[in-house]
């Protein structure tokens, strides 16, 4: 039997095994009942005389490389928002004191509330002073009372792991210039007490503890 001969009885043979085959657009021959590229004896796929390689290749006839797989898209970022919230210290302390009022505890209370939320990652409690007193003074006493609100929140269930205090001293006060203004405005009449007095009150908003609180906006999707 010739060559020709023997290779025609081996695609008789196949195509008896297989079942009904038909011709796809890649020029090779696929089983109608597996859908598969037909190979021959040593494995090789079946081709057609339609075939072109360079455009209509099989990665699993070797005709080209598989195809990269796809790039995993990274689940969004977790979102964050950063707000403050300023405790005016009509509500927290008296002037030159690190020791809460009475008044300060309702505030502080639902404060507390708002930070037992899941949602809020930390808490970082910030003292402030007026400019009245020596910078080493003022530095100190503003750490007091940062650490006296930020333990009395503790106190009232909120982890501790979500609270930090610092103190800010008078580097930040607002103030100062608008209220030595309105005190010169009082005269020479005004009795040094009462110009004192004035100021005292004139800057008790930058006798204030601010509490920067982080949240969680969006979680990350898994």
């Amino acid at each position: 039997m010739t060559k020709q001969l023997k290779l025609s009885a081996m695609m008789v043979a196949l195509l008896a095994s297989a079942g009904a085959m038909a011709h796809d657009v890649h020029g090779y021959t696929i089983s109608e009942q597996s859908g598969k590229v037909v190979r021959n004896n040593y494995g090789e796929c079946w081709e057609n005389n339609h075939l072109d390689k360079a455009t209509n290749g099989l990665a699993e006839c070797g005709d080209k490389e598989a195809a990269p797989a796809p790039v995993p898209v990274p689940p969004p970022a977790p979102v964050y928002e950063d707000r403050v919230e300023s405790l005016s210290s009509n509500f927290l302390f008296g002037f030159d004191k690190d020791v809460l009022r009475p008044q300060a505890l309702q505030t502080l209370n639902q404060l507390a509330g708002r930070l037992n939320n899941a949602d809020v990652q930390s808490a970082r409690v910030e003292g402030h002073t007026d400019f009245m007193g020596k910078d080493q003074y003022n530095q100190a006493l503003s750490e007091r009372r940062a650490n006296v609100v930020a333990n009395y929140l503790v106190s009232q269930g909120v982890p501790a792991a979500k609270i930090s205090a610092v103190g800010f001293g008078e580097s930040q006060a607002r103030m100062t210039a608008q209220c030595q203004a309105e005190v010169a405005k009082l005269g020479k009449k005004v009795s040094a007490a009462k110009k004192r007095a004035t100021l005292i009150a004139c800057i008790e908003p930058d006798r204030r503890v601010d509490v920067r609180i982080r949240a969680l906006v969006r979680e990350r999707v898994q």
